[in-house]
């Protein structure tokens, strides 16, 4: 299913920035075009491209570069393809470890149905078919969570080894994967440190962990060094904590072998992006910043109903009946899910659901238990034979949905939320620069021959197959076709002239309008 999105959509809005870093990376064997994330999915994302002959253009703007890329030897589509089958390796692996977790510490039947709920999920689908950081972060991530586990229950230096290791390959995915790790594997230690009323790790284990956590972050920048703070940054530092003096920054600056030095960079930009906000929407709100409701909701809206039902069966089982008591490997879901969610309810940037992906395999964990025992459901013949009916029903249901949604997982929302899909959520739940094909195929097929456009994208326009267009702006009334994103339509304003017009939904995300001579305006 990912594979028959490839040739239906166009670039989504990041994946040109995110190529155009990777191949940097391949080609120069550098990492200074932007920070703001790790290289590893980045590098994933170009690699199958470079191998097939592509380079980078050293187009000056990022996105430019990228689309350059994307356009060598005028082979958009298979170079674009290639990216996304860079990232789909990820999806595989999570599914790998999913069934090795949930086998090992439940059953087999445990295993298949997280599997199952899993790779059955659009959002997982929708993310897992994009050349993004998002999937490669969700399947490092368990990963690291799961080796961590395993460490934590049976310590050894093997498994510290791997712990160290899948956590620095989850670091060099993407900079939230710090405070994700922070709070889940806090959370799981501190379980296991209290079952055990004994501090579980070896120090010698942990600080092997943590060397070779280090090192593989150095070597995902290929073993480079420099300054982790320059003098243009000494202000800002300076101001942003007077305790520190200037002497102490202006010492930073002189140190210049500081491995991976890049990565100390990545986190500052982060850092300063998550604290400025960018514009967000929710519920037919814009706002800068962050709101607690946003996620929950998104969650919520975005999740197969199905799902959510499994779910909720399975956390109300593990949380009335204590099972961890039984089974500590409980915890593990729990605090997957529990620690990126709540690190997001405290996020000043609210850009989609994608930010907390890794919480769908832990989630899935969570159902799978749901179903199981609603499975095992035995307290007299009637009810037995009613929950598993239900069962099967929600499972078929999920796969059903699924199903249906082929190819738009991106747009994704499930029954109770889709009928008003752009009132809830838009940014990369909805719109994603993703249907600038469809609109293209659309504009052809009504023989249009000029078109005034505001559409959330990153691709260069004049190659995008489109007839003649003009830019649109807030505050314009153009008359004849007007194409505009929901994204534009949501959060720019100044575009409300046009809800007295009908329009077509291109996609899932483009609204295409025929608006009438001047005299027809309102």
């Amino acid at each position: 299913m990912i594979g028959s999105t490839y040739s239906v959509f166009d670039q989504t809005y990041d994946e040109p920035a995110h190529i155009a870093c990777g191949m940097e990376w391949l080609d120069h064997g550098t990492y200074t075009y932007e920070p703001l994330h790790p290289p590893l999915a980045r590098v994933a994302a170009a690699l199958l491209p470079y191998l097939a002959g592509v380079r980078d253009k050293n187009v000056p703007e990022i996105n430019a570069d990228g689309n350059a890329i994307l356009d060598w030897n005028n082979q958009y589509e298979r170079n674009l393809t290639l990216a996304r089958l860079g990232i789909l390796p990820f999806f595989w692996f999570s599914c790998l470890l999913l069934w090795r977790f949930m086998a090992g510490q439940f059953s087999q039947g445990h295993a298949a149905l997280t599997v199952l709920l899993f790779a059955f999920c659009p959002v997982v689908l929708a993310h897992s078919s994009v050349a993004t950081t998002d999937a490669p972060l969700m399947a490092t991530f368990l990963w690291a969570v799961l080796a961590f586990w395993n460490w934590l229950r049976k310590p050894s230096w093997a498994r510290a080894a791997m712990a160290g290791v899948a956590l620095g390959l989850a670091l060099l995915t993407k900079f939230t994967a710090m405070p994700f790790f922070a709070l889940t594997g806090g959370a799981l230690l501190l379980f296991v440190w209290i079952s055990d009323r004994k501090f579980p790790l070896r120090w010698q284990h942990l600080c092997l962990g943590l060397i070779l956590t280090a090192l593989t972050i150095w070597a995902g920048y290929r073993f480079q060094h420099g300054t982790i703070l320059k003098e243009s940054n000494i202000v800002f530092a300076s101001g942003s904590h007077g305790a520190l003096s200037q002497g102490v920054y202006k010492a930073l600056t002189k140190m210049t072998w500081v491995p991976a030095h890049e990565f100390f960079h990545g986190l500052r930009a982060a850092y300063l992006q998550g604290n400025e906000g960018r514009v967000s929407y929710l519920m037919g709100q814009t706002y800068k910043g962050g709101r607690k409701a946003f996620f929950p909701v998104a969650f919520l809206v975005k999740t197969p109903i199905s799902l959510l039902l499994l779910f909720s069966a399975g956390l109300a089982w593990i949380l009335f009946k204590k099972a961890w008591k039984r089974n500590p490997a409980t915890v593990v879901p729990l605090a997957g899910f529990g620690g990126p969610m709540l690190f997001a309810l405290t996020a000043h940037m609210n850009l989609g659901l994608r930010h907390v992906i890794p919480i769908f395999p832990f989630a899935a964990m969570i159902a799978a238990i749901g179903a199981v025992e609603l499975w095992r459901v035995s307290t007299n013949s009637t009810l037995r034979t009613a929950t598993r009916c239900a069962v099967v029903v929600l499972l078929a249901w999920n796969i059903e949905t699924c199903v249906g949604a082929t190819p738009d997982f991106l747009a994704y929302f499930n029954e109770a939320a889709s009928p008003r899909a752009s009132y809830y959520l838009v940014d990369s739940d909805l719109d994603w620069g993703q249907d600038v094909k469809r609109l293209s195929r659309k504009l052809e097929e009504l023989h249009v021959q000029q078109v005034s456009l505001d559409l959330m994208t990153t691709r260069n326009l004049d190659e995008a197959h489109l007839p003649p267009f003009r830019r649109l702006e807030p505050g314009d009334r153009p008359t004849g076709w007007v194409a505009i994103s929901e994204f534009r339509l949501k959060t720019r304003g100044g575009y409300e002239w046009l809800d007295a017009y009908p329009y077509t939904l291109v996609g899932r995300s483009i609204r295409l309008y025929y608006i009438g001579s001047p005299s027809a305006l309102p």
